[in-house]
């Protein structure tokens, strides 16, 4: 579907507009408004949502297991897709992360979606404490993936990938909550055994990508605005460019609505304007985050502290 650009940019521009609202109405009318808890200070990266790694890590000692369904299979497809990812904060700076793409048969279709695991991921993160504050906060990593067995082929592009990355974030003067975040990233792509089939507008060789973003956490609140710059002029083949802006909104949900649950779960929608050599194409995406605090559990509940280290970008 080729759209048209100025539908396409006013689509950008409206969900822009909403956000800068939801700025300017920053509750000004009360004296001292409740701060959130420290763990909902701001939101980690989830995958088609919000793809940056901010340069904030998990406390130290503390290891939390989340999970994001992909409820829109229950629709469109024969199987319900699950991601598992676990993070473990080493020390106050360095995070080590896995995350396992699982899926299985829903049952709610005539077609045998089968059940099984599609990738693994692996990724390990190095905040810094000291460089750049207090202006800037930064961080280092990378994370990287490898399809496994014979999913069905839309759940794999059928390659491995390393993505070593480096990010910085500060406080925006001027607007409480407002942060700006810049992201380069690298992704060295290499063929595996299993089989797959890349999406549309996706590069097919290794890519170079800039993604400045702004986001805005007001209580329970979060606001995105994500812009990736991707090309493999510089380290790949060929000469594709590939821009991609995505306007995102998240909450982090209160206790009554999920039954008082224990941990962090983060509802998200966002919109993606995608424009490349396969044509331009505008989608939504919306996902459910759970997340539990193992350290607890192991602990036989007793209380600790769950705030990453640095737990709001640029504090």
């Amino acid at each position: 579907m080729i759209i048209p650009f100025r539908r396409i940019l006013t689509w950008i521009v409206l969900p822009c507009l909403l956000v800068v609202e939801a700025v300017a109405q920053t509750d000004v009318s009360a004296a001292s408004p409740a701060s959130a808890p420290p763990e909902q200070s701001t939101i980690p990266r989830i995958p088609d949502l919000f793809q940056i790694e901010l340069p904030v890590t998990e406390q130290s000692g503390q290891v939390k297991l989340s999970f994001l369904p992909h409820f829109r299979d229950l629709l469109n497809e024969d199987y319900l897709r699950v991601p598992f990812e676990l993070r473990w904060g080493v020390n106050d700076h360095f995070e080590l992360n896995s995350y396992t793409d699982t899926y299985f048969d829903h049952g709610l279709r005539k077609g045998d979606g089968g059940y099984g695991i599609s990738e693994l991921h692996f990724g390990a993160k190095y905040a810094w404490l000291e460089w750049l504050k207090p202006t800037w906060d930064a961080g280092i990593g990378f994370n990287s993936s490898i399809p496994v067995s014979r999913p069905p082929l839309t759940l794999t592009d059928g390659h491995d990938h390393f993505t070593p990355y480096i990010v910085f974030s500060r406080k925006l003067d001027g607007v409480p909550g407002l942060s700006g975040v810049f992201n380069v990233s690298t992704d060295f792509i290499s063929d595996s055994s299993t089989p797959g089939v890349f999406n549309r507008n996706e590069p097919h060789s290794n890519s170079f990508t800039v993604s400045p973003a702004l986001l805005y956490d007001h209580l329970a609140w979060h606001y995105t605005l994500e812009v990736d710059c991707t090309t493999t002029r510089v380290i790949g083949s060929g000469s594709h460019d590939f821009l991609t802006v995505r306007p995102g909104v998240f909450w982090d949900l209160p206790k009554r609505l999920v039954f008082n649950a224990h941990g962090r779960w983060l509802a998200g929608f966002n919109l993606s304007f995608v424009f490349g050599p396969d044509g331009n194409t505008v989608g939504t995406g919306g996902r459910l985050r759970g997340e539990v605090n193992l350290t607890r559990w192991f602990s036989g509940g007793r209380k600790s502290d769950s705030s990453p280290a640095g737990s709001t970008p640029g504090q």
